[in-house]
């Protein structure tokens, strides 16, 4: 079972014990991008299994509605991807 997504093959990732605060950075040279609150949690989310209903786990982190985050969520994922940190896990057999 994998997550929706992964880090982008360059990428290196830590996240806190608590998965409260995600640290990226495009290796080898950076920069650092720390994420924290829900931008981490949709990190943690996102990356882990299953990959069915992680945005539903997001939103119910903050007691919200999946359809009230679903927009700011994927913006923020698309965003994730446009600088390199973040690639779609093939669905299997793709």
């Amino acid at each position: 079972m994998t997550g929706a997504f992964r880090p982008a093959a360059d990428t290196g990732v830590t996240v806190a014990d608590d998965a409260s605060v995600v640290y990226l950075a495009r290796l080898p040279g950076g920069p650092l991008v720390v994420l924290e609150g829900p931008a981490a949690r949709i990190w943690v989310e996102a990356t882990t299994a299953p990959a069915e209903g992680w945005v539903a786990r997001v939103a119910g982190a903050f007691d919200e509605p999946e359809e009230a985050v679903c927009a700011d969520v994927d913006r923020f994922v698309v965003e994730l991807q446009g600088q390199g940190f973040l690639e779609p896990v093939p669905a299997a057999g793709a």
